[in-house]
């Protein structure tokens, strides 16, 4: 008998919840005959312990060799990365969620006062406050210790630029690419799951 042929490709990462089961579909991508995909993408790969830590890591040799348990005639040809990273996510519990939204709310006094006092220790640096006196004296003649009419829309122009500059003024509905922001938070959790990835062996393979 001839063997068949599929071609399977690992997916970016999973969530997964302890005690749920992790099939095959939820890891990979596969190409080969209808009849044969849709008998291998239920099988499955693991169970989630309940007291799993916060990720397990698969190797595609693992789910190779379920595929070839399941059928011995089934050449397979791994494509792309070699393992894949599954995340634990658990059900948050109104507890938890406090404790998230307390965090959350002494993060965002941290980050305001923060920045707050960047800005401020830059306008000292650079002496704004003389800067506006001698634009203004420039335009008008007039030597005003508060030009107020310079002052305040160079206030607001300070926090409408960084809006403006992270994305977040049209909703992302309206909008067609990702902001700053964004990109630097999917480029630090792909760094994250990298390295998890390449100092993690399989966990299967510990068993």
């Amino acid at each position: 008998m001839s063997k068949k042929e599929i071609y399977i490709q690992l997916k970016d990462g999973h969530d997964a919840i302890p005690g749920n089961k992790v099939l095959i579909k939820d890891l990979t991508v596969i190409l080969a005959e209808d009849s044969i995909r849709e008998r291998l993408l239920n099988l499955e790969v693991l169970e989630v312990p309940k007291d799993a830590q916060e990720h397990i890591v698969v190797s595609i040799l693992t789910i190779m060799e379920k595929i070839k348990k399941e059928d011995p005639n089934i050449k397979v040809f791994p494509i792309g990365q070699a393992e894949i990273l599954v995340k634990i996510a658990y059900q948050s519990k109104n507890d938890r969620k406090g404790w998230l939204l307390f965090k959350l709310f002494i993060v965002c006094i941290v980050l305001f006062v923060g920045s707050g006092l960047a800005l401020m220790n830059f306008h000292a640096d650079v002496n704004m406050r003389e800067a506006h006196r001698e634009v203004y004296k420039m335009l008008t003649g007039i030597d005003e210790k508060r030009p107020l009419i310079l002052q305040i829309p160079y206030s607001l122009g300070i926090g409408f630029g960084m809006a403006v500059f992270f994305n977040h003024i049209l909703p992302k509905s309206f909008r067609n690419e990702p902001s700053p922001m964004e990109v630097e938070m999917a480029s630090y959790r792909k760094n994250i799951d990298g390295y998890i990835l390449k100092n993690q062996k399989n966990t299967e393979e510990k068993k």
